[in-house]
């Protein structure tokens, strides 16, 4: 058993020369046999074990052997107790994640604290199968069917290369002593059924079911290898990313046409946006909308998908709820807002001729109420475009009659006097507050975008 962990470290560049390693220990034979596998093997190590408090004396009697084990190994050891029932209840969490997420919480702040360079579990090649079958049975990609990895970063797992049953004979031939958890006998848990009541029809159909499972994980490692190369090789072609000023990636775009003729599709795109934090569903949703309705968007925790008309687009998603509001001025004033500014001028001499450009409104400031306000547009919101003779428009009408993509639309502002649209800020004023001859005071307001402000 030494020379196979010895191979596998190497084989996988688990340590290097002088780390000193913290073992997570249960008492159990695993863990076990791998502090017994370090001593012999001469690698400066120490023992961590949480007491979860579930098992009652159970719990104690494995916390004592823990520190009976270090003092027999003559090596540091480090224990701490959870009420893993309460944490689990006040975060709404089952027993088993809750227990994770406290065992490694304080793990890895013991790893810190003691300058210890690895974390070892004593995970083992029936975990990795179990591991597989219970990622198949809830769904996976590539990277749930490759089961549980040698390493990860700080995370080494040394004893992958053996099976429960190698474990066992070695602890027994060595007169090794360990505990049994009285948990792992019940199929209350998932796993456990599928040690107890899968695995044994898999290995009557094939008695050298674990073995060849094991090689089997071992080339789909490898395949995800490939998988990997390949989608990094499709998303350098199909995606393109925007940086803002100070170099962070903030817009990015997937030419669909470019997408659609890739190979697999639906799995292309899934690699691309699981990075974004979108699902399965929202993948096979957008593939549809990308043929059928133009215009959708998806959002995740952090983004926000927007299917326009030749690609996707990726953008930060932050909520909407800006809001200015500007009041009666006697001069000038300008106004900052996301995209540009505002250049505000009150006027009373009349206009002979209005500039041909729809970045400057020109108001009739008698028929304003103040204060002005300047928002995003809304679903339903509806205007009086100037020129159409007084005849009501709904924004989003308006908005897909200028041909604006979705991302577009999301950045017009509004400006509004007591609840009535009067500006579509650098697109059309409303009728109802245009100049004419009776106009005595005019507002006459600039849009400067950021891309041309001085």
């Amino acid at each position: 058993m030494e020379k196979k962990l010895a191979f596998y470290i190497e084989h996988h560049s688990l340590l290097a020369n002088g780390d000193r390693v913290l073992v997570g220990a249960s008492a159990g034979v695993d863990s076990t046999v791998l502090c017994h596998l370090f001593k012999k093997m001469g690698i400066p190590f120490g023992i961590a074990h949480c007491n979860f408090r579930l098992r009652g004396k159970e719990s104690d009697g494995d916390e004592a052997f823990i520190k009976n084990l270090a003092v027999q190994l003559e090596v540091p050891c480090f224990t701490t107790s959870f009420n893993t029932m309460e944490y689990a209840t006040n975060q709404n969490k089952n027993v088993q994640l809750a227990a994770r997420e406290l065992r490694y919480k304080w793990l890895w702040e013991t790893i810190q604290k003691h300058g210890y360079k690895k974390l070892a579990t004593a995970h083992h090649a029936d975990d990795n199968i179990e591991t597989v079958l219970f990622n198949f049975t809830k769904g996976t990609g590539i990277k749930g069917m490759r089961g549980i990895l040698p390493k990860r970063d700080k995370l080494i797992r040394p004893l992958l290369f053996a099976t429960k049953k190698e474990i066992l004979e070695y602890a027994q031939a060595n007169k090794f002593p360990f505990r049994e958890d009285s948990s792992n006998a019940t199929d209350k848990y998932t796993r456990n059924k599928i040690r107890q009541q899968l695995i044994p029809v898999f290995e009557a159909i094939n008695p050298s079911f674990q073995q060849s499972a094991s090689t089997t994980i071992e080339h789909l490692r490898e395949v995800e290898i490939l998988y990997d190369f390949a989608i990094n090789e499709l998303k350098a072609k199909l995606m393109t990313e925007t940086r803002d000023d100070s170099g962070k990636p903030h817009h990015w775009s997937i030419d669909i046409t470019a997408l659609l003729h890739s190979p697999a599709p639906r799995t292309v795109l899934f690699e691309l946006l699981r990075p974004f934090g979108f699902n399965n569903a929202q993948v096979e949703q957008t593939l549809q909308s990308v043929q059928h309705q133009p215009g959708s968007f998806f959002v995740s925790g952090n983004y926000r998908l927007l299917v326009d008309r030749s690609h996707l687009i990726i953008e930060e998603h932050k909520v909407r709820d800006e809001h200015f509001y500007v009041n009666e001025i006697d001069d000038k004033m300008t106004l900052e807002i996301p995209g540009g500014k505002l250049a505000f001028k009150a006027m009373e001499n009349r206009v002979a001729a209005f500039p041909a450009t729809e970045k400057i409104a020109f108001l009739d400031a008698d028929k304003l109420h103040w204060p002005l306000t300047l928002r995003h547009w809304s679903p339903g919101d509806w205007f009086k475009p100037l020129g159409m003779h007084g005849q009501r428009k709904k924004l989003q009408d308006f908005f897909s009659n200028s041909k604006l993509s979705r991302s577009e639309k999301e950045k017009v502002w509004i400006m509004e006097s007591e609840g009535k649209i009067c500006w579509i800020v650098g697109m059309r004023i409303d009728e109802r507050f245009k100049v004419t001859t009776e106009t005595v005071r005019y507002l006459v307001v600039e849009f400067l975008p950021t891309n041309f402000a001085p």
